[in-house]
C-alpha cells in the first residue's frame, strides 16, 4: 500500500532509473537557469502528487490511506468491473459488513443468471451442489439459497427457487412443511432417473401429541424417473406404531388397551388361540377384559349373552362352560358363597368387572388392577378410581382379597370399598378371608387412625364393608389413639359389617421430683478470744479504742434466691464497766429469725480487806473478783425457725381432655409450691470483761476484755416443689365429626364393632424436694484454761455461743395426671346437640372397651400432690364441637 506522505513510486523508464515522489524534481546540482517550473495538473491514480497538494491519490483514498475507488480498488488500476466473474454489478468494499476495518476488495452486487451471490462477494453457480449429499444447509453452498432438505428418504443439496426459476433439469416446488419454493429434481428424489424403476426407502415425518416430531419409515418407488409418494407398512402387531398413525398396534388393541380383538393376538401379540393342542375344543379371547386370554369358545355366547347361558367364568377349561348367566347385573355379595351365586353376570368376579377395580396382596400397582392382574395397595385403587371418574369408563367399586395392607384408607366421595374375598375374586367370606388394614407407623391421619372420610365423603355412594381397621397406639402423650376418623361426612357414607379397633392410649409422662434445697454457702465464724486491755500508762484504765474491741464471729449466710436466711453476728466486748453488761449479738433474719443473744456482765477485782472477803488489804489471785448480786454471763444466741412447707399440687380432675377435630388437649394436674427458706439464728452475747484496779506491786494486771460471741448459723433454704404428671391419652374406636348437628346429617353404620384399646396411664407427680439444712451457730471467743494463769485472762467471761440456723421447708409434690378413656364412639357436633346418637348405637353390633388407664399418683414429699382421676370407659360420648 502507498502511504499518504513519504512512500515513493520507482518506476523504471527507459533503462535509467529516476527516483520520484509526484512530479519529477530537479536534480539540485542543476543550474538555476536550467530548473524546470512544475505546474499542478488533475490528480491521477500514478502514486504522484499531481495536483501539487503534498497529498498522493488523495481522490481515490479513503481517511486512513485505503484505495476505495471501484477502479482502483486496494491498488491503483484494479477495476472491479474487470476482476469478479460472472457479476454483472461490482463495488468496491472493505472486507467487514460495517466497512470500518479490513481490506478493500472488490465484491459482486448482482451476478449473472445461473449464478447466486455469496455473503462474500462471489458469484457461484446455483447448480454446482445439486443432490449432492448434506448434513446441514453449510454443506450446500455459501450463499443464502442453498439448503440440505429431505428428498425421499435422503438428506440431500437443492437451492430455493429463483423468481421462479431453477437450474436445469430441476423443478420449483413448493415444500409442503415449511411452504417454501424450492428446485427439486422432478420425480422428487436425486436417486431416481428417467428409465429407473426400482423400489427404495423413505421416511414420513409424524408429529406427536406433545408437538415433537419423529420420522416414521416406510417405502417408495421410483417409476421412469418419476419418484412415488412414501408410504408406510401396514400395522402389525409387535408394539411397534408402524403404520405411523400415532397409535401401536391399533386393530389389535380394545379402548381398554387390551390384546382383545384379534385371536391370534390375545392378551399379548402372538398369542394365538387358534391353536388350541387340547382335542375338539375351540378357543376364543377372553376372560378378564383388561387382561383377556385364551378361554373356552362356549356356543351360548356367540349370538350375545341370554339369561340361562352356559358360559365359562372361573377360567377353567376343565369344567367346561360351567356359570348360568343370570343377567348384567352383579352388586357386591351375597356374603359366604362363592360361583355363580356371587358371579351372576359370569365375568369371571363378584361385581361389573369393568365397572370395577380389585386389590391383592401379590398384585403390581402398575397392572390395570383386574381381577387376573390386581393392585398391591389401596392407595394406588383410590388414585385409580378418582382417575377413571374423569373419563367415560368409570371404576368407583373396590374388591379386596385377603390380607394385611399396611396402609391408611382415605375413602374417597363416591368410592365403595368391599373385602372378605377369596384370591380369585370368586368366593365371599369376610371371617374366613379376613382383609385387616392396619394404619403403618409413619401415617399422618389423625390420631394413627386406620380409615379415614375428609369432609364431604358421602355426598355420593360411598363406603366400606367386610374389613376390618386397626389404628395406630398412640405416639406420645400428646396424641390420642384413633381407629377411624370421620370427618363432616354426608348421609350416603356407609359403614357395613367392618370392625373398628383403636391402638392404646400412651402413657402420661412423671413430673419431676424437686431438688433438695441446699444448706449455706457460708458458716458462722467464733468470737474472739477474751485479752488484755490496752490501758493509759499513767491512769491505769482501759482506752476506749479500736484495739479494745473484741469481735464477734460473723453470722452464717445463705443464698436463697430473694430470701435472706443470714445468721446474726456475735456480740463484741471492749472496755467494761461494773455494773454493766458487754453487747448482745444480733438477730438473724428470715420469717422467724433467732433472738440475739444478751451479754455478760462486768465484773471487778482485786478483792480488799475492806469487803470483808480477803484477809489482806489486797487479794489479786485468779478468783479475786467481786460481781453484782444479779451477775449472769452472756446468753447463748436463739435458734431460727423452720421455713414452712410447700403446698401440695391437685390431681387431674378431668379424665377425658377436650377433643376438637383431629386435635385432642389433655385436662391439667398442677404442681407443687416450694417451701420456704429456713430463719438465720442470733448471734451468742459478748462476755463481760473483768476491771482490775491498779494496785503497785499488789496488784499490777491491766483489765481483761471478755470474749466475742459466736456467730449465728444461716437457715437452709427451701426445697423445690414437685411438678405435675401428665395425663394419659385415650383410645376412640370412631370419632365422628358433624359439624352441620342436622338430625338426620348422620352416616350409616349397620354392624358395625367398635374396639377401644386401653386408656393411657396418667403420670405421677414428682415428689417434693426436702429442705436445706441449717447452719450451727459459732462458737464464742474463749481463752484456753491452760493459759488462764493471770487475773487478766482468768476474770474476763468467754462469749456465748451463736444459735442454730433453722431448716427449709420441704417442697410440695405435684399432682398426678388423669388416666385415658376407652371409648366406642365419640360424636362432636355444634353446641353438643344430638344428631341421632340413638341411631349410631344402634348401628353398632359390639362395642368391645378397654381398660380406662389409672391416674397417676401425687408426688410425696412433707405435702404430698393428690392422684389424678382414672380414666373412663364409655360406649358413646356427645360432646360439643370446638
Amino acid at each position: 500500500m502507498v502511504g499518504r506522505t513519504g512512500a515513493c513510486a520507482i518506476p523504471l523508464l527507459w533503462g535509467l532509473l529516476v527516483v520520484g515522489c509526484g512530479a519529477r524534481t530537479d536534480a539540485i546540482d542543476d543550474p538555476p537557469e536550467e530548473q524546470t517550473r512544475v505546474e499542478p495538473r488533475p490528480e491521477a491514480c500514478n502514486g504522484r502528487d499531481d495536483d501539487l497538494d503534498t497529498d498522493i491519490d488523495e481522490d481515490f483514498r479513503d481517511a486512513i490511506g485505503r484505495y476505495v475507488h471501484d477502479d482502483h480498488c486496494g491498488v491503483c488500476g484494479l477495476a472491479c468491473d474487470e476482476v469478479v466473474p460472472n457479476a454483472t454489478e461490482t463495488r468496491c468494499a472493505l472486507a467487514v459488513d460495517d466497512e470500518t476495518e479490513g481490506s478493500p476488495r472488490c465484491r459482486a452486487l448482482a451476478c449473472a443468471r445461473g449464478f447466486l451471490l455469496s455473503p462474500t462477494g462471489r458469484c457461484l453457480p446455483w447448480d454446482e451442489r445439486m443432490c449432492l449429499p448434506c448434513g446441514d444447509d453449510g454443506d450446500c453452498g455459501d450463499f443464502d439459497e442453498a439448503r440440505c432438505a429431505r428428498l425421499g428418504d435422503e438428506l440431500r443439496c437443492v437451492i430455493t427457487c429463483v423468481e421462479g426459476a431453477c437450474p436445469d433439469g430441476f423443478t420449483c416446488r413448493e415444500d409442503a412443511a415449511s411452504g417454501e419454493e424450492r428446485c427439486e429434481p422432478p420425480g422428487g428424489s436425486c436417486s431416481c432417473e428417467p428409465g429407473e424403476h426400482f423400489e427404495l426407502a423413505c421416511g414420513i415425518e409424524v408429529r406427536s401429541p406433545d408437538g415433537t416430531t419423529r420420522l416414521c419409515p416406510g417405502t417408495t418407488r421410483c417409476d421412469d424417473g418419476t419418484l412415488l409418494a412414501c408410504s408406510t407398512a401396514p400395522e402389525v402387531c409387535d408394539e411397534t406404531d408402524n403404520d405411523c398413525n400415532g397409535r401401536i398396534d391399533d386393530g389389535f388393541l380394545d379402548d381398554r388397551g387390551a390384546y382383545s380383538l384379534d385371536l391370534h393376538h390375545c392378551g399379548a401379540c402372538g398369542v394365538d388361540c387358534t391353536t388350541s393342542r387340547l382335542p375338539d375344543i375351540e378357543l376364543t379371547c377372553g376372560g378378564d377384559p383388561f387382561a383377556p386370554r385364551c378361554v373356552l369358545d362356549c356356543p351360548d355366547a356367540r349370538d350375545g349373552r341370554q339369561p340361562g347361558d352356559r358360559l365359562d367364568a372361573n377360567l377353567v377349561i376343565a369344567d367346561g362352560c360351567e356359570c348360568h348367566f343370570g343377567g348384567d347385573a352383579d352388586v357386591p355379595g351375597p356374603l359366604d358363597t362363592s360361583g355363580e351365586t356371587l358371579d351372576p353376570n359370569c365375568d369371571g368376579a363378584d361385581g361389573i368387572v369393568v365397572e370395577s377395580i380389585y386389590v391383592a396382596q401379590d398384585g403390581d400397582d402398575a397392572g390395570p388392577g383386574s381381577p387376573t392382574r390386581p393392585l398391591a395397595t389401596l392407595r394406588r385403587a383410590m388414585e385409580l378410581a378418582l382417575e377413571s371418574v374423569m373419563t367415560g369408563a368409570p371404576r368407583t367399586t373396590v374388591f379386596v382379597a385377603s390380607g394385611t395392607y399396611t396402609e391408611t384408607l382415605e375413602l374417597p366421595d363416591g368410592i365403595r370399598v368391599y373385602g372378605g374375598y377369596r384370591r380369585d375374586f370368586l368366593s365371599l367370606d369376610p371371617d374366613g378371608f379376613q382383609v385387616i388394614v392396619r394404619a403403618p407407623a409413619d401415617t399422618t391421619a389423625p390420631g394413627g387412625a386406620a380409615l379415614v372420610t375428609r369432609a364431604g365423603a358421602g355426598t355420593r355412594t360411598t363406603g366400606a364393608a367386610w374389613m376390618r381397621f386397626h389404628g395406630l397406639d398412640a405416639a406420645d402423650a400428646a396424641r390420642p389413639a384413633f381407629g377411624a376418623y370421620l370427618e363432616d361426612p354426608g348421609v350416603l357414607l356407609t359403614l357395613d359389617g367392618v370392625v373398628v379397633r383403636a391402638g392404646d392410649g400412651a402413657n402420661g409422662t412423671p413430673g419431676t421430683d424437686g431438688v433438695s434445697g441446699t444448706g449455706p454457702t457460708v458458716p458462722a465464724t467464733d468470737g474472739e478470744e477474751p485479752r488484755g486491755a490496752l490501758e493509759d500508762p499513767t491512769a491505769h484504765v482501759c482506752l476506749p479504742r479500736e484495739e479494745n474491741r473484741v469481735r464477734g464471729g460473723a453470722g452464717g449466710m445463705s443464698t436463697c434466691g430473694a430470701t435472706n436466711a443470714n445468721g446474726g453476728a456475735g456480740g463484741t466486748a471492749s472496755c467494761g464497766e461494773i455494773g454493766s453488761t458487754q453487747p448482745p449479738g444480733e438477730q438473724g433474719q428470715g420469717g422467724s429469725p433467732g433472738r440475739g443473744g444478751e451479754g455478760g456482765y462486768d465484773a471487778q477485782g482485786p478483792v480488799l480487806m475492806s469487803t470483808g472477803t480477803c484477809d489482806r488489804a489486797v487479794c489479786c489471785g485468779l478468783a479475786d473478783f467481786s460481781v453484782p448480786t444479779d451477775y449472769r454471763g452472756p446468753i447463748v444466741g436463739g435458734n431460727g425457725g423452720d421455713g414452712a412447707a410447700g403446698t401440695p399440687g391437685s390431681g387431674c380432675t378431668a379424665p377425658l381432655g377436650t377433643l376438637s377435630g383431629t386435635t385432642w388437649t389433655p385436662a391439667g394436674a398442677t404442681s407443687g409450691t416450694d417451701g420456704a427458706a429456713g430463719s438465720g439464728g442470733g448471734g451468742g452475747g459478748a462476755g463481760g470483761t473483768a476491771v482490775i484496779d491498779w494496785y503497785a506491786r499488789e496488784c499490777e494486771f491491766v483489765d481483761g476484755l471478755g470474749g466475742g460471741g459466736g456467730g449465728g448459723g444461716a437457715g437452709g433454704c427451701g426445697g423445690t416443689a414437685g411438678s405435675a404428671g401428665t395425663s394419659g391419652s385415650p383410645s376412640i374406636a370412631i370419632v365422628l365429626v358433624v359439624r352441620g348437628g342436622a338430625s338426620g346429617a348422620l352416616p350409616v353404620l349397620r354392624d358395625v364393632i367398635a374396639v377401644g384399646g386401653d386408656g393411657g396411664r396418667g403420670g405421677a407427680g414428682g415428689a417434693g424436694g426436702d429442705g436445706g439444712r441449717g447452719g450451727s451457730g459459732a462458737n464464742g471467743g474463749e481463752v484456753p484454761r491452760e493459759r488462764r494463769g493471770t487475773p487478766t485472762l482468768a476474770g474476763p467471761y468467754p462469749g456465748a455461743r451463736g444459735g442454730n440456723g433453722g431448716t427449709g421447708g420441704p417442697g410440695g409434690g405435684g399432682g398426678g395426671g388423669c388416666g385415658g378413656a376407652s371409648l366406642g364412639l365419640w360424636v362432636l357436633t355444634p353446641g353438643g346437640a344430638d344428631p341421632g346418637i340413638a341411631t349410631l348405637r344402634s348401628g353398632l353390633s359390639n362395642v368391645v372397651l378397654g381398660r380406662g388407664g389409672d391416674g397417676g399418683r401425687g408426688g410425696g414429699g412433707a405435702g404430698a400432690g393428690s392422684a389424678g382421676t382414672n380414666g373412663p370407659v364409655e360406649e358413646v360420648r356427645l360432646d360439643a364441637a370446638m
